[in-house]
Order: structure tokens, then C-alpha cells, then sequence
């Protein structure tokens, strides 16, 4: 099992946030970690690269100072793209010999500055043909149903967004875990909370990448949630679907077939069917 972990952590110079910090890559065996918004100088980030047993680390504070990439010496990680919202790197793991690509995510709050960020990945996502994961803080969501609270004003910003998850083609894992990722940290009615941070994945990951998923940790120090993405289980083995004839007797078999045919899938072709009927299971 591979794990990575991303996190906006809002600041690494608490030492709370770095024994949090050290707690996770401990339980989750976490070959790579992403610390957006360290707000540290490099010689903290450097100390705490070998506090925490890594062997490799990304940090361009001139091009990008939100985005800290460590990783373990199993994992072989370069550089190929990095502006002020986006890190992406070409990686290999010595285990699993899987080649693959990793695009680290942190937006800005402006919808101007974002188009950059869609327009970069619609780019990648016509050269990439391996597999390829793509996380971080998106800061924007898409639907009404990833927010809580505050007042209900979208500037196009979710237009956009949805707009590029379906030309890129890429895939929500996080789709299926209902975790509002970010809050303001407001007390009483002005609380906001929002889904923020997510990954995706291309068609190439969910095929190569087995048993591959992402799930939300608690929410510590930060107001955003870690997430953990996890891809290369070998007890993993895809099944086919099967379908008995004895469901269709059920008085809810046909409400709840059009209930799962509901749910939103940024997918196309076949592989938008494979996914609508995992929801089945």
C-alpha cells in the first residue's frame, strides 16, 4: 500500500501542527506529504523534513511558498510544472514500478486566478496518458450541497469549475465521502462550512492504480481537513458485477435503481456506467 497525504495546514510553526504532523505520517506509513501554507522559512522546513523521516523535499518559496512536497526514498518524484497555484511531478514507486503523475493544488480565492489552474490541468490532462492524481485546496465547490451556512452567492465560479472537471475528464474519489473539508471556525449561525479540498484521478489511475480511494481525517489545528489517498493494495482484486433477477421482486427495487442513477459522476463513456454501478453495490 502506497499512502500520500495532502494538507493545508495554515502554518507549520506550532508545535501542535508538527506533532500532529509527525502523528500522521507515523499511523498512515505516508511515503509522500504535501503541506500547503507552511508560513516558515526553509531552514524550518529543511529541520523538519529529517524530524519527520523523509529524504526528499520540494519547496520553491520564489515561484510558489504555499506548497511543501516531501517524500521517502521508495518514491521517485521530479518536478516537471510549478506556478504560484500548481506543483506537478513525474513519479515512480520502486515497489509497485507504477509510473504516474502527481499535480498539487493550491487556488486562489479569485475565479480570474483559478482559470489559470483549469486551464494548466486541461493542458496536462491532454498530454498525460499514465496515471495521474490530482488533489489539494480547490477553494471553490461545485454544487450547493458541499456548503453550510453563509449566504447562498456564486460569482460563475461553480460554472467553471464543473465545467473543467467534464473536459479534463478527471474523476472526484472524494465524491462519496460527504466531509465538508474547510470551515471558517465561526461560532453559533455565522459557522460556514465547505468542501474545499478533493482529489481526482484519470481513467488511466482508476484502471492501474488498484484499490486506489481518498478519505478525510479529522480536522486538527488547521480548518482543513488532511486527506489520505491510498492506491496499491495487493489483496486487491476487481470483481465483476453481478446482477440477480431476485432484486427486481423487491417492492424498492425500482426507486432505489433510479435514486443510485442520480447520484453526479463527472465521468464519460463506460467508465461513467462502471461507476453508476458501483453505486448499486
Amino acid at each position: 500500500m502506497m499512502n500520500s497525504i495532502i494538507w493545508n495546514a495554515r502554518g507549520i510553526n506550532n508545535k501542535d501542527t508538527r506533532y500532529h504532523l509527525s502523528f500522521l505520517v507515523s499511523k498512515y506509513n505516508t511515503m509522500i506529504l504535501n503541506i500547503s501554507e507552511p508560513k516558515v522559512n526553509s531552514r524550518k522546513i529543511k529541520n523538519l523534513i529529517k524530524k519527520l523521516g523523509f529524504n526528499n523535499l520540494f519547496y520553491d518559496h520564489e515561484v510558489n511558498n504555499h506548497i511543501v512536497v516531501m517524500w521517502k526514498m521508495d518514491v521517485d518524484l521530479s518536478i516537471v510544472y510549478c506556478d504560484d497555484q500548481m506543483a506537478t511531478f513525474k513519479g515512480n514507486h520502486s515497489r509497485f514500478g507504477q509510473e504516474f503523475y502527481l499535480s498539487i493544488i493550491y487556488a486562489l480565492c479569485s475565479k480570474h486566478a483559478r482559470r489559470r489552474i483549469w486551464e494548466g490541468l486541461l493542458d496536462l490532462s491532454n498530454q498525460i496518458k499514465v496515471p495521474w492524481i490530482v488533489g489539494g485546496d480547490f477553494n471553490v465547490i461545485s454544487n450547493w450541497n458541499e456548503k453550510i451556512g453563509g449566504r447562498l452567492v456564486d460569482d460563475g465560479s461553480m460554472k467553471e469549475f464543473n465545467c473543467f472537471i467534464i473536459q479534463s475528464g478527471l474523476i472526484d474519489i472524494s465524491l462519496n465521502t460527504y466531509a465538508f473539508s474547510w470551515t471558517n471556525n465561526h461560532q453559533g449561525s455565522s459557522r460556514i462550512y465547505k468542501k474545499l479540498d478533493r482529489v481526482f484521478i484519470n481513467s488511466e489511475a482508476m484502471v492501474k492504480m488498484h484499490g486506489i480511494k481518498s478519505d478525510y481525517l479529522p480536522r486538527v489545528q488547521s480548518d482543513h481537513m488532511p486527506m489520505l489517498i491510498s492506491f496499491g493494495n495487493s489483496d486487491y482484486k476487481a470483481g465483476p458485477f453481478k446482477f440477480l433477477k431476485m432484486w427486481t421482486d423487491h417492492e424498492d427495487f425500482l426507486q432505489f435503481v433510479e435514486d443510485c442513477w442520480q447520484v453526479p459522476s463527472h465521468s464519460n463513456g463506460l467508465l461513467n456506467l462502471h461507476n453508476e454501478a458501483e453505486t448499486f453495490e
